[in-house]
């Protein structure tokens, strides 16, 4: 047994280490757990994809498009509705004692609260990942997240329906982050993740295609922003956009995340989770350092 624990909480959810599929990115797991030197159960979470109360088909194609330093996606949150979700996707991912985190997105306030009232009721669910990006269809389809009175009502109501703890995701594509910040936090978030795509759009055969950018072009912008929220709040943050390297999960960890979501890397190398883990566990070992917080003191102090 190594002598190093990796282990971080968030919210209340105990991960064996920090490193975990940001949504979207991973599906639910099924089609990365049959490639040869994956194991699920290292991950220090699951994050599934967008789940909504529905069922969604989704954008036509295209829907990504690669870019000079990552990737615009205009996926549509393609997914099978939660109902199908609970019943048809979650026992897979339930056998790898592995937390749990389901992204929810809605489009009306009902729908938030109607999925996290039927989550609730998932024993295999360790938390809830509420994306407030998705375009709000009763207010003019300005994003729940853009707005930081329009965001709490989210929050507070999505509190009142469930026990579990709340992680909220944050959108980038705000005038200023933390004003929306503390007010999740304030009725209720347990931790925040971020930063989502950033808006950003494509030309395929003449046509404007609008969609969001991850990948390597936005880490400077989520160090940015991870670095003004952690700063007015006292929540775990997750951070992700743009995370290949050990140096870059150190990057997110200078600038105030918990832990770290790997995306749009993972469909360069689908065992980059795998070799990120042992990376940081060798890092402690070749350092001396017996766990995640010793790692922190560290690179803060100049020697990462």
């Amino acid at each position: 047994m190594s002598s190093v624990n990796l282990g971080v909480e968030i919210g209340g959810i105990r991960l064996k280490n920090p490193i975990m599929p940001a949504s979207g990115t991973f599906g639910n797991g099924e089609e990365f757990a049959g490639i040869q030197g994956m194991d699920l159960s290292a991950l220090g979470a699951l994050v599934t994809k967008g789940t909504t109360l529905e069922p969604r088909a989704g954008n036509p194609q295209p829907r990504i498009r690669e870019t000079a330093s990552g990737m615009i996606n205009f996926i549509g949150l393609a997914n099978p509705g939660v109902k199908a979700f609970i019943e048809e996707k979650l026992p897979f991912m339930a056998q790898f004692e592995t937390p749990i985190i389901v992204n929810v997105s809605g489009f009306t306030l009902n729908e938030y609260v109607r999925m996290a009232e039927l989550l609730d009721q998932v024993p295999s669910v360790a938390g809830l990942e509420i994306n407030i990006s998705c375009p709000n269809v009763e207010g003019g389809r300005i994003p729940f997240g853009s707005d930081a009175q329009i965001a709490a009502n989210v929050i507070r109501a999505v509190r009142r329906a469930t026990k579990l703890p709340l992680i909220v995701k944050l959108t980038p594509n705000v005038t200023d982050i933390v004003p929306i910040a503390k007010a999740v936090v304030d009725v209720g978030a347990n931790a925040i993740s971020m930063i989502n795509t950033v808006r950003a759009a494509f030309i395929d055969r003449g046509k404007i295609i609008q969609g969001g950018l991850s990948g390597p072009a936005i880490k400077p912008i989520a160090l940015c922003l991870i670095n003004q929220v952690s700063q007015a709040v006292n929540v775990p943050i997750i951070g992700m956009g743009g995370i290949s390297t050990l140096q870059d999960i150190f990057d997110f960890f200078q600038v105030g995340a918990s832990a770290v979501a790997i995306g749009t890397a993972n469909f360069k190398n689908p065992l980059v989770m795998m070799a990120l883990i042992d990376q940081l566990e060798k890092y402690c070992l070749e350092h001396g350092l017996a766990n995640i917080d010793q790692v922190k003191a560290r690179i803060k102090g100049g020697k990462g």
